[in-house]
């Protein structure tokens, strides 16, 4: 078997976990690597393991995404889901990961798959029964609201066979950066070819963001896009749905040559700060000392590291703070 090798890469998430806490993200790409290993230290070991938990936000989202993605394919097939039966077996889903994760000993590795809930593992992000309550039902409204959106009419209007992506394919296009090039990692939601050009939809599960501005996100997707599937920026369209607050709004973006340049901008200046801290991008050799920590409290008690962090604003909670 080939040595796996933690080569640089780079994805809108890692950059906006970079610029949340650079330790964070250093624990994410760097420390936790190798902690499936025999012989990982213990630190590498435990940044691995939290590394796999997830928060209620992000769990209910992707079960969203998932449940969407599967109706998706059965629309595709010429089945007709019952929306009620796809909400049953969303709330099923939930319950059962909830009660997977809040029965799971705590401090231990799960299975793969499993869904571990930061809020079960630390007492500090325990939530009441109100709001985990009000995240399921967030949930459900965003299947009740793409049954009823105006991204699902499109969809039907172009044909199901008309879709290019469906949420379930991590891709990369190639950026550069001082000689160096590197993958730039890319999932769509989706991708739909109409008889004005690509339309991309993106399922949105939590409130509208008030500044409404999605050119960073955009902007990525039409520099793959342009490269995927050969089409003018021009061609190129882009649509948030916010399938719990307004789903039968499709606010479409264009695309112009100058939201691509800033893109590509983007990209590098993010690329080459990050870089800027590694020390051999190639072999994946990063000094932890090099990535500063948030001085925001609210961000150090949100991060999954923050057991083993001593130098965010809140401290250590373990004493698993020494070399990987």
């Amino acid at each position: 078997m080939a040595e796996l090798v933690n080569r640089f890469s780079y994805s809108l998430s890692q950059g906006s976990q970079f610029r949340t806490c650079e330790r964070q993200y250093w624990f994410s790409r760097y420390g936790s690597w190798g902690g499936w290993e025999r012989e990982a230290s213990p630190l590498a070991r435990e940044a691995y393991r939290l590394k796999k938990l997830t928060n209620r936000y992000l769990w209910t989202g992707n079960r969203v995404h998932e449940a969407i993605r599967e109706t998706l394919e059965f629309l595709r097939s010429g089945a007709q889901p019952d929306p009620g039966d796809v909400r049953e077996q969303l709330l099923r889903r939930l319950r059962e990961d909830f009660r997977g994760s809040r029965d799971h000993p705590r401090k231990t590795p799960g299975p793969k798959n499993k869904v571990l809930l930061l809020e079960h593992e630390d007492p500090e992000s325990a939530v009441s029964d109100q709001q985990w309550k009000s995240v399921v039902e967030r949930a459900l409204s965003a299947i009740d609201g793409f049954f009823r959106s105006e991204a699902l009419r499109q969809i039907q209007k172009n044909g199901y066979s008309s879709l290019l992506r469906n949420d379930d394919v991590l891709e990369s296009m190639d950026a550069e950066v001082a000689s160096l090039h590197f993958p730039v990692f890319v999932t769509i939601d989706i991708a739909l070819e109409t008889p004005d050009g690509i339309l991309i939809l993106d399922w949105k599960t939590g409130k509208p963001e008030k500044s409404g501005n999605h050119e960073e996100q955009l902007g990525l997707y039409a520099l793959f896009s342009k490269e995927k599937w050969k089409v003018e920026s021009s061609r190129i369209r882009f649509a948030p749905v916010y399938l719990s607050y307004t789903p039968d709004r499709l606010d479409v973006s264009p695309v112009t040559e100058e939201m691509l340049g800033l893109a590509s901008e983007n990209i590098r200046s993010m690329a080459k700060e990050i870089l800027s801290r590694i020390d051999d991008p190639e072999r994946g050799i990063a000094r932890r000392e090099q990535f500063r920590t948030t001085t925001d409290p609210a961000e150090c008690r949100r991060c999954v590291y923050r057991s083993i962090c001593p130098d965010g604003p809140l401290g250590a909670l373990s004493e698993l703070s020494g070399p990987v």
